[in-house]
């Protein structure tokens, strides 16, 4: 990560990272899209506020890591994704790990928002937190929202407050309906295959989508090795169609753990074990 990528998110709780997916790799994970339609659920979003109420729901997809073969490929690939390696190696430190499954937010022409949420240091929560201490910052969840297709100035769609990872203070619930204030809430304008990394403690939502073609955002998240967010029990094992992973993708879906833990280099490749005890 760039020193001035670095300052950039420091800054901002947020950073775009361009074509973080190589054109293949967006086409491939569209095409494995297009081929599973039928798994498209209704997620509700925004009724609540009036500002980013639309005429129909997003769209949710959900599971690709375990669609059948070869349209669960693509979406494993971006698992341990080398082009974002050193970003979470910066921000989580190394041997993070996937935190919940994946999943695709799809927005038509008219599809409401959904309200701005996110609140800063105001409510401390170390699992979306954000620090910064001798010389290293150090996030709880991570959001890693990649486009597989252009989202232009004015589409709708991703929107955050730009510094607001720090926020001491409530988020006030006119801004998080986004009718009031509508000045500090950047819009992120993304060609297909850019990515978005942002704290989950940075406050963002989504506008109402007006763009021409279908919005569809990916999401991947990231907490550190020892941290799990989302609820649940993990299994004593990894399940079977894990199998089919390499190393790597192996690696960022082990559940929190620390001692031990394979570690992931820059290059993409796994270590059997850490250079040092609790790295």
């Amino acid at each position: 990560m760039e020193p001035h990528e670095q300052y950039l998110f420091d800054l901002q709780g947020f950073i775009v990272v361009r074509n973080a997916l190589a054109p293949q790799q967006v086409a491939a994970l569209n095409e494995a899209l297009d081929a599973n339609r039928d798994k498209r659920k209704d997620d509700t979003a925004s009724s609540t506020s009036e500002a980013l109420k639309g005429k129909q729901l997003r769209g949710l997809y959900e599971g690709m890591l375990t669609w059948e073969q070869p349209w669960c490929r693509p979406f494993r690939e971006v698992l341990a994704n080398p082009r974002i390696i050193p970003y979470l190696n910066t921000l989580l430190g190394r041997g993070w790990k996937m935190d919940h499954s994946p999943f695709i937010f799809t927005s038509a022409a008219g599809t409401e928002g959904l309200r701005l949420h996110g609140y800063g240091q105001a409510e401390y929560n170390g699992s979306r937190s954000y620090h910064y201490q001798n010389g290293a910052m150090r996030c709880g969840l991570i959001n890693c929202q990649y486009q597989l297709s252009d989202v232009n100035p004015g589409d709708g769609g991703l929107c955050v407050i730009p510094g607001s990872h720090k926020a001491n203070f409530t988020l006030p619930d006119e801004i998080s309906r986004y009718e009031a204030d509508q000045d500090i809430v950047y819009h992120v304008p993304m060609k297909a295959g850019d990515l978005v990394i942002f704290n989950e403690a940075t406050t963002h939502g989504t506008l109402p989508w007006k763009g021409q073609g279908e919005r569809r955002s990916l999401f991947y998240r990231y907490t550190p090795k020892y941290m799990h967010y989302t609820g649940g029990v993990y299994e004593t094992g990894l399940p079977e169609w894990t199998k089919e992973l390499n190393e790597a993708q192996r690696a960022v879906i082990e559940p929190p753990y620390v001692y031990h833990r394979p570690l992931i280099d820059d290059d993409g490749r796994t270590l059997s074990t850490p250079r040092r005890e609790g790295e």
